[in-house]
């Protein structure tokens, strides 16, 4: 497996500037665990791995203690005018100290209904029953051997010398789209039976499995008036790769079902993952003033999917170190040579110059054709994806895909479009004003960000902080962050001190929160992966999108900022230290630019290393 593993990263080095938007972006959600299955064993486990925080409950009464934020805000009133000449001198009285205000506990369950949106967990079937595969799942099958998973006769050769022919015939003749047209034609051999058509509908009466259909239909209809609930009472399970526009029609059928079983006027959503873009979209059709009490976004893609979002507009670029560090957060070890392969190609900038000439002269040319023969073949022909498009990708996303308007791929697909462009004019536009909206209007919000991780190096934000699959300031909608391999200057802290924001700097001088959207009702958690559930995430969601007010992060003392310690055996984080979070598989360094003849040094090192490497391997062979 370990040699298996060398060989795909060394292809992917060699091969990367030709497949722009291949890589791993379908990883964002076909590697994650069954979402219902990991949140209901961990709502399980709240006894075992969640210690009670604080020292009181939450009542359903409201606290009547004045938050931090508005003691903050409130406006002392104005003394009345005096005649000066009447005026004596101040008597100064002793100051008194405001009470300590008791932290609150922490809940995993009450009795207002949370409905929740996952990602793309969902397994999807055809309308015979037969399990349909993501273009992920089938790639690794290759690699594992997995049996039903690559459709019979298929040639993996064959396809590729197809694929090779055509490319080297186009380029001689000046013909592309015919290199472009076998490239999609091939994948689409693997991926057909899982792709939308050219309206963004499923094809072959696909969809959600019969026992998700089951699932969603006993919610519906079971009577629950006395609760307790929690955050998994109610998954509603839906095809994610639909317009988020029409699963919302399902979505608030699904609401006003579970309101009327327990008889409840008002629920609270969360949405995670790509969740959160489905949540949005039925708040922005439905509105939330008489249904939605609070609202959970939690590791979310609001924002955009950083990877997939730039690798199909024109964004595609890596680095060595950047590759390494994504190795070692995957916990795999490649082979010595290849190691030190990746760190010469770095110090020797052979990644600075690939990237140079994919963006000078391969996107010039060929890249928007094959980033749209993928796109089309793997995952762009679902509308639920093209919601991880950023609102500053998408216009060039959609000519990389599209071609301009008036394009005939622009006409093939027009009913996809229509679907495409209702979300982004609908939602993603307005989405900002929106949240901000249901805040001032008193819905309760809670955010939840996770880093730790080396972000997909296959993109321009591919050094931003992040959980793996989307960074820290697109999830928490405009944390000011460090790149994940240094800190924030000491500089830029002293100047957020000096206004009074000290407060929102992470003690590992990663993340500024001031920035954020919402800074106090959000919330970061270091060494805990995208995919991972935690039950602190749970009782976090919960305690805050169902309470009478709208709590914030200084009303618990779990802290903003949490950290699962880097030994801890268990997934329940901690307040996060200056000594406790130091938790990523790679060094932190400084953001200092070496010098020549500290690169001058490096260069030669790495190439010493490369060598020796050789010579090894060659020694081997020799032998064998």
């Amino acid at each position: 497996m370990k040699k298996t593993i060398s060989l795909l990263l060394a292809l992917i080095l060699l091969l990367g500037t030709m497949i722009p938007a291949f890589a791993e972006s379908g990883e964002l959600f076909g590697a994650a665990p069954s979402f219902e299955e990991a949140a209901q064993e961990q709502a399980a486990q709240a006894a075992e791995e969640a210690p009670q925080i604080g020292n009181r409950v939450l009542s359903e009464e409201a606290d009547d203690t004045q938050t931090p934020a508005a003691q903050d805000t409130a406006t002392p009133e104005e003394p009345a005018a005096q005649d000066p000449a009447a005026e004596e001198p101040a008597t100064e009285e002793p100051a008194t100290e405001e009470p300590e205000k008791t932290p609150l506990e922490l809940r995993s369950n009450g009795d207002v209904p949370v409905v929740m949106l996952g990602g793309d967990g969902n397994d999807l079937y055809d309308g015979d029953g037969n399990k349909l595969y993501t273009f992920p799942q089938i790639i690794a099958a290759f690699a594992t051997g997995q049996e039903g998973v690559i459709p019979d006769g298929f040639d993996l050769k064959e396809s590729f010398t197809t694929v090779l022919k055509t490319y080297v015939k186009g380029i001689l003749t000046f013909r592309e789209e015919q290199f472009y047209d076998a490239l999609e034609a091939e994948v689409r051999k693997l991926t057909a039976p899982i792709q939308m058509d050219e309206n963004g509908d499923p094809r072959n009466n696909s969809g959600v499995s019969a026992h998700d259909k089951e699932a969603n239909e006993k919610r519906m209809t079971t009577p629950n008036p006395n609760g307790p609930y929690n955050i998994v009472s109610y998954i509603f399970d839906y095809d994610w790769r639909r317009s988020p526009m029409e699963i919302a029609d399902e979505l608030d059928a699904f609401i006003e079902a579970v309101c009327e079983m327990t008889g409840k006027q008002q629920i609270s959503l969360v949405g995670r993952c790509l969740g959160t873009n489905f949540v949005l979209a039925y708040l922005t059709k439905y509105g939330y003033k008489n249904r939605i009490r609070g609202l959970g976004l939690d590791v979310g893609m609001m924002h955009g999917q950083d990877a997939l979002s730039e690798s199909i507009s024109g964004k595609f670029s890596t680095d060595g170190n950047a590759i390494l560090r994504y190795l070692a957060d995957m916990e795999i070890t490649p082979d010595d040579w290849l190691k030190d392969l990746i760190i010469f190609m770095e110090r020797a900038h052979i990644f600075d110059n690939i990237n140079a000439s994919v963006k000078a002269k391969i996107y010039a040319k060929t890249a928007k054709g094959v980033t749209s023969a993928l796109a089309m073949s793997t995952l762009f022909t679902m509308p639920g994806f093209w919601t991880c498009v950023s609102n500053r990708d998408y216009d060039a996303a959609m000519n990389y895909v599209f071609g301009k308007n008036g394009s005939a791929k622009r006409q093939k697909y027009a009913g996809l479009i229509q679907k495409i462009e209702a979300y982004h004019h609908q939602v993603q536009l307005p989405m900002d004003d929106m949240l901000k909206q249901f805040a001032a209007d008193g819905g309760k919000l809670a955010l939840v960000v996770k880093y730790g991780y080396q972000l997909m190096p296959m993109c321009d934000s591919r050094n931003l902080a992040a959980d793996t699959f989307v960074s820290v300031k697109n999830a928490s909608l405009g944390a000011t962050t460090s790149l994940n391999y240094n800190t924030l200057s000491e500089e830029y802290i002293s100047s957020r001190e000096a206004l009074g924001l000290g407060k929102y700097i992470s003690p590992d001088k990663k993340i500024d929160a001031s920035t954020c959207m919402f800074p106090d009702y959000t919330w970061f958690i270091k060494n805990i992966e995208h995919a991972t559930y935690i039950q602190k995430e749970y009782e976090l969601l919960y305690t805050v999108i169902t309470g009478d007010e709208q709590y914030t992060v200084d009303d618990f003392d779990c802290t903003q900022f949490l950290v699962k310690e880097k030994d801890a055996t268990t997934n329940t984080p901690v307040p996060m230290t200056a000594e406790n979070s130091a938790t990523e598989n790679w060094e932190t360094v400084a953001d200092t630019t070496p010098s020549f003849l500290e690169r001058l040094s490096g260069f030669f090192e790495a190439l010493r290393r490369l060598l020796g490497d050789l010579f090894v391997l060659l020694g081997e062979r020799m032998k064998a």
